[in-house]
């Protein structure tokens, strides 16, 4: 896997942890993606922090994102119609592509923790072999994996219109990260 460039420093590495980088994706004839944009805290806890899965675990459910082992970082493109998830890296680097044909591709490594809303898609293009990674869904549902598949994405438009803003961010808790950035749909549409 080749290694990730060091980016340009647009917000100073302390803020990092509560300034996420933030990415709005167009709907396109296979995925039917979302208003709300995807979020990526980087670096939001030390690389050599070594029982992160259990941190990420207990973070999570301490502001009310329910773990899900069944989140995977799968090689096909997909989304989420039922629930919007959070991923942390616990280990290794993955590169994905995020928002679908239409998105972008980007490297998480350690540390790094992706709020991704329903709808919107995701596939790990490359990982480490040591790669490995926590997920939580905003619901407590059995999250529904879809695939890209020619058709009419507006078939899941009803279920992901209808999923409700978390009550807490999954890392920052209430009041912060995604409650900030992320508005009803109503916000947009005036």
């Amino acid at each position: 896997m080749p290694k990730k460039q060091k980016p340009q420093e647009w917000v100073p590495w302390e803020l990092r942890r509560t300034n996420p980088d933030i990415f709005y994706f167009k709907e396109d004839l296979r995925i039917p993606s979302s208003l709300l944009p995807l979020l990526v805290y980087r670096g939001f806890f030390d690389k050599e922090y070594g029982s992160c899965e259990g941190w990420l675990t207990k973070k999570f459910r301490s502001n009310k994102w329910f773990p899900a082992p069944a989140l995977q970082a799968h090689d096909f493109t997909h989304y989420y119609a039922n629930t919007h998830i959070v991923l942390g890296i616990c280990a290794g680097e993955a590169k994905w592509q995020l928002g679908g044909r239409l998105g972008i591709s980007t490297i998480l490594e350690k540390g790094d923790v992706m709020v991704i809303p329903a709808g919107v898609a995701l596939r790990c293009i490359e990982s480490d072999a040591d790669f490995k990674m926590v997920g939580a869904c905003s619901v407590n549902v059995v999250p529904e994996l879809r695939g890209n598949k020619p058709g009419n994405p507006n078939q899941a438009d009803p279920i992901i219109a209808n999923i409700a803003i978390p009550d807490n961010d999954p890392i920052l808790g209430p009041g912060e990260g995604l409650l900030t950035i992320w508005q009803p749909a109503e916000t947009y549409l005036r």
